[in-house]
């Protein structure tokens, strides 16, 4: 808090006034650092500004430009768009392709009975059949598997959550009194399994998670159900055995198991010990020649190979017998589980037979999820979604295309692709860079080129006060615009930004240039904007011929070899400019170090010089204090002695 003075009291003079007075005089100092400090901070903005648009041209435009596969662009067509659309990436071959969608890849839906009770989703389980003691496992192909346990207090909403947590949709219309559950993505390899896990399902699960059911082949997954299925029939122990060592084999892989245990270096250092240790007698200085040693060792390491896979075979099937026994004793006596599910509408679902089917309830619907199948070129493909990419193409199937007649001499519909070279997309890449180069060349044309602002500077908060806002903004506009007037650093991106553009490029015996392909400056006075002879919306050329359509139509490779060529130099040149130095920081093109450096320098010595203008207006006010007191001091004096000769007056 400012100290409270009472001035002018012994000399009547407006002390306040005269010290404000003097203090302007002192404060001129200040101003002018204050200028700078905000003439720096808006250069620092403009830069900011510019750096960030030279930087957005580097990414965009200038990247793209210099990228020769951005040159490769295909157009496809498709000659039945109700059928299959079509797009190419660059890789796709140009040419006509045949295309036959023989099926659509679909979603594997399951649509359950009505059922006649009124429930919601707060409807508990056990009224509808499904016991506390049952669970409900739902599986994905068997890959991801949810187990959704039930208790004297589950719910209808806790059986959809179960499902939607499993990947599913899943719905309960009370409209319908319907249980609607889809897979979310179309194909064979998204279609679920949905059953209750009873005791005998659970001992079932047991066998097939120790085989390793989920990756095997389906070929092998037949042979799995089949054998189980024998094992259940059979009261052979012979052939139980004989099914128990098949099943055994499709679990363990014991070529493969011999093979790694033959390349481990322990096991090859074991061997080798042990016919050391065997051959010592023949052999007392322990030579032993080469050539034995390498034969001796190779039997052994085979023979311990085999020992190994043989006891590692028989652990396996040691282990898989108990398991297989308790499957088959609960199978003696199936609990109904379909009885359960079947209380909500739906059945079981399983692959017990590598088909997806339903069971154990009436009225239910299962629609199979089917895989996109089309012949391309001949060749058969399948596909889980509709969304197919092949060779290069990306195909959206959205119908089947017609089966012809043989015998009628009507042969299969057929959907013809062309795909062809998209010189327009690359016309419009190129004239995409020449419209953002001139925007950015302007803008930095403008700043450059800027009219001086000599005489003007920021203005005061007193000056502000005398003007109107649209005064206000024409003064400090004046100021902005001049700031980057005449910058070397400025000057210098201008330079390489028309000397990358304007160089030749050798190709082959010949040497082009941007003006080779009709993209050329105008006059003097455009400071290097390009124009597109030939392109509309460049008016002063648009009746010329254009040139870089006709040359992109006729000589492509020689355009792109170009264009790649003189982007790139000024991709490089810019790259090298953005670098990190000791004065600019990664990314920018101007010295924004050295900028902020100098802004800390002016902001430090405006606060030097405030505190020694407090201490100069506190010597004022000292001495205008001294000078109160001396005429306080002086009128007391003058007060009394006049006081003094007055009644001396009176008394004559």
């Amino acid at each position: 808090m400012p100290p409270l003075r009472l001035s002018g009291l012994a000399s009547g003079m407006d002390t306040e006034a005269v010290i404000e007075q003097l203090m302007k005089a002192e404060r001129l100092k200040t101003t002018k650092v204050q200028n700078k400090i905000t003439t720096t901070e808006w250069k620092q903005d403009k830069w900011k500004d510019l750096n960030k648009k030279i930087y957005s041209f580097y990414t965009n435009q200038l990247s793209k430009l210099r990228m020769q596969g951005n040159f490769d662009i295909k157009k496809a067509t498709s000659s039945n768009t109700s059928k299959v659309e079509v797009t190419a990436a660059n890789t796709a071959p140009e040419g006509t392709h045949i295309i036959k969608v023989k099926q659509l890849a679909s979603s594997q839906f399951l649509t359950g009975a009505k059922i006649d009770k009124d429930i919601n989703l707060n409807t508990k389980l056990s009224e509808l059949g499904l016991k506390a003691e049952d669970g409900v496992t739902i599986h994905i192909n068997a890959e991801k598997s949810v187990d959704f346990e039930v208790n004297s207090n589950s719910t209808v909403g806790d059986f959809i959550n179960a499902l939607r947590s499993a990947g599913l949709n899943a719905n309960y219309d009370t409209v319908q009194k319907r249980f609607f559950i889809s897979s979310k993505k179309s194909g064979v390899e998204n279609q679920f399994t949905m059953y209750t896990s009873s005791e005998t399902l659970k001992d079932k699960n047991a066998v097939l998670d120790f085989i390793g059911y989920g990756s095997l082949s389906s070929q092998d997954k037949n042979k799995v159900n089949d054998y189980l299925a024998s094992y259940l029939k059979s009261e052979d122990s012979n052939e139980k055995n004989e099914i128990l060592e098949n099943l055994t084999k499709i679990k363990f892989n014991s070529e493969a198991f011999i093979n790694e245990y033959m390349a481990d270096e322990e096991n090859k250092a074991a061997a080798t010990a042990a016919v050391q240790e065997r051959l010592k007698d023949e052999y007392p200085d322990g030579v032993i020649p080469q050539e034995q040693l390498e034969e001796e060792v190779q039997k052994e390491l085979e023979n311990a190979a085999k020992t190994a896979a043989q006891e590692r075979f028989d652990s396996l099937k040691n282990e898989l017998e108990p398991l297989m026994e308790k499957y088959a004793d609960q199978s003696e006596n199936p609990a109904s589980e379909s009885v359960s599910l079947s209380g909500l509408g739906l059945g079981e679902i399983r692959n017990d037979s590598g088909t997806i089917e339903l069971s154990g309830v009436t009225g239910a619907v299962l629609v199979n999820a089917k895989d996109a199948i089309i012949e391309y070129n001949g060749a058969e493909l399948t596909g889980s979604s509709n969304n197919f990419s092949v060779n290069g193409l990306n195909l959206n199937l959205k119908g089947i295309t017609a089966v012809g007649d043989a015998d009628k001499g009507i042969e299969d519909d057929v959907i013809s692709i062309s795909i062809t070279n998209d010189t327009q997309a690359v016309y419009d890449m190129v004239k995409d860079f020449v419209k953002s180069y001139n925007e950015l060349l302007t803008e930095m044309n403008e700043a450059y080129y800027a009219a001086s602002a000599r005489g003007y500077d920021p203005l005061t908060d007193e000056e502000k006060e005398t003007m109107t806002e649209e005064q206000i903004k024409k003064w400090e506009d004046k100021i902005k615009d001049a700031l980057l007037r005449r910058d070397d650093t400025l000057g210098s991106l201008l330079s390489m930004f028309r000397t990358s553009l304007s160089e030749g490029v050798k190709v082959g015996d010949k040497t082009y240039s941007l003006a080779s392909f009709g993209i050329m400056s105008g006059d003097y006075s455009e400071k290097g904007i390009l124009h597109i002879h030939g392109d509309e919306d460049f008016a002063k050329v648009a009746s010329n011929d254009n040139k870089l359509m006709e040359a992109l139509s006729n000589n492509p490779e020689e355009v792109r070899t170009v264009l790649n060529t003189i982007a790139d130099k000024l991709y490089s040149s810019l790259m090298n400019k953005m670098k990190s130095t000791t004065l600019s920081s990664a990314l920018t093109v101007y010295n924004d170090k050295e900028l902020s450096k100098t802004l800390d320098n002016h902001k430090s010595d405006l606060k030097k010089l405030e505190a020694k203008l407090a201490k100069i207006e506190e010597k004022y006010y000292k001495q205008f204090a001294a000078m109160e007191s001396a005429m306080a001091k002086m009128n007391a004096q003058s007060s009394s002695l006049m006081s003094m000769l007055g009644i001396n007056t009176g008394q004559n």
